[in-house]
C-alpha cells in the first residue's frame, strides 16, 4: 500500500449555512454545524477513505477540539503519531455559507500550529523519508516550508504543496528553492498573488521560482496542469446541486495525489481530482462519508 504523509493544519469547522438571501450585517436564520477539519486534515481523511495509508503531522491542543479532531481522525485510519501537542487552542475554522452553500466569509484561528517547527519536523526525517509522497500546506511556517522543500530534494521524495489562501501562499516567495519542488496546486486568487494577473504568465513564473507542475484549480471552470511545457485544461465535472463547498479543494488534491500515486499523467491524476471535489459538493461534510476509489475512478472513465 501507498504510504502518504500530510504536513499541515486540523481544526474544528464551525459552519453557519443561510437558510434563506443572506443578508450581511444582521443575523440570519440558518444551519449551524460543527466537524473536524483544516486543510491538512481533510486531505488526509480523503486520501484514507481512497484506500491510501496515510499520517498526518499536526499541532492538537489539549481541549475539547483537540479531542475532536482525534476521534475523526482514528475513525478514518489517519495516523497521528506524529502530531506535536501546542500549548494554543486546537485550530478553529468559522465560515459563513449563503443558501447555495457559497461561502460568504470566514475566519480561521491556527495560532496552534505554531508549534509544528522544523525542528520538529527533523525529529520525523525518518518517517519523511520513507513516504510515496509528502503534501505539505501553506499553515506552516516559512521556516518548515523552507525546511520540507530542502529535505524532499535532498532525499528525493515528491512533495506537493497546498497553499490554502492568498496571505498563507505568500509565505513561499519568502525563500527561495535550491531544487525544483514537485507540485502545487492554487487556485486562481492564489496564483495571481503568487505570480501576477495573467494566467499563463503567472504559471511560467511559479515556474521558474521552482515548482516543476502547476495544477490550478478553477472552481466551476475546472482546472489547468503545466509541467512546465504544456498547459492542459480540465474540464469541471458537472454537479447536480452544491450542498456545501467547504473542503473541496482539499478533495481535489486528494484526488490528484490517488492518481500520481497510481502512475497516472498529471492530466488524468487531476481529472481524478475533480471527481473528487464533485463528490463533496454533493456533500454537506466537509469529506464526503461517500468517497471511494471506486466510486473516484468510476466517475473518471479510469480503469
Amino acid at each position: 500500500m501507498k504510504r502518504v504523509i500530510v504536513i499541515g493544519g486540523a481544526n474544528v469547522d464551525i459552519k453557519g449555512r443561510a437558510r434563506g438571501s443572506y443578508v450581511a450585517g444582521t443575523s440570519n436564520p440558518g444551519e449551524v454545524t460543527v466537524s473536524a477539519g483544516g486543510v491538512g486534515r481533510n486531505i488526509a481523511e480523503n486520501l484514507g477513505r481512497l484506500g491510501i495509508e496515510v499520517s498526518l503531522v499536526t499541532a492538537l491542543g489539549e481541549d475539547g477540539n483537540g479531542q475532536l479532531v482525534r476521534q475523526a481522525c482514528a475513525a478514518s485510519g489517519v495516523d497521528l503519531s506524529m502530531a506535536v501537542k501546542a500549548e494554543a487552542p486546537t485550530g478553529s475554522y468559522l465560515a459563513v455559507l449563503d443558501a447555495a452553500g457559497e461561502l460568504v466569509s470566514a475566519i480561521n484561528d491556527m495560532r496552534a500550529m505554531d508549534a509544528l517547527t522544523s525542528h520538529h519536523l527533523e525529529t520525523c526525517s525518518n518517517q519523511l523519508a520513507k513516504a510515496d509522497m509528502l503534501v505539505a500546506d501553506c499553515n506552516l511556517s516559512a521556516l518548515s516550508l523552507d525546511w520540507l522543500c530542502r529535505f524532499s530534494a535532498h532525499r528525493g521524495v515528491r512533495l506537493l504543496i497546498e497553499p490554502v489562501s492568498v496571505p498563507k501562499a505568500m509565505k513561499l516567495l519568502s525563500f527561495a528553492l535550491a531544487a525544483p519542488v514537485f507540485a502545487i496546486t492554487p487556485n486562481a486568487q492564489q496564483l495571481a498573488a503568487l505570480g501576477g494577473p495573467d494566467d499563463v504568465k503567472a504559471l511560467e513564473k511559479l515556474h521558474h521560482i521552482g515548482f516543476a507542475n502547476v495544477v490550478l484549480h478553477r472552481g466551476s471552470a475546472g482546472a489547468w496542469v503545466s509541467d512546465g511545457a504544456v498547459v492542459q485544461k480540465i474540464p469541471p465535472v458537472p454537479v447536480d446541486s452544491i450542498a456545501d463547498v467547504t473542503g473541496a479543494g482539499d478533495a481535489a488534491v486528494a484526488g490528484l495525489v490517488c492518481g500520481l500515486l497510481d502512475g497516472r499523467s498529471l492530466a488524468q491524476s487531476a481529472r481524478l481530482g475533480q471527481c473528487a471535489a464533485a463528490i463533496k459538493l454533493s456533500s454537506v461534510q466537509s469529506v464526503a462519508s461517500g468517497l471511494s476509489r471506486d466510486r473516484l475512478f468510476r466517475l473518471a472513465g479510469i480503469t
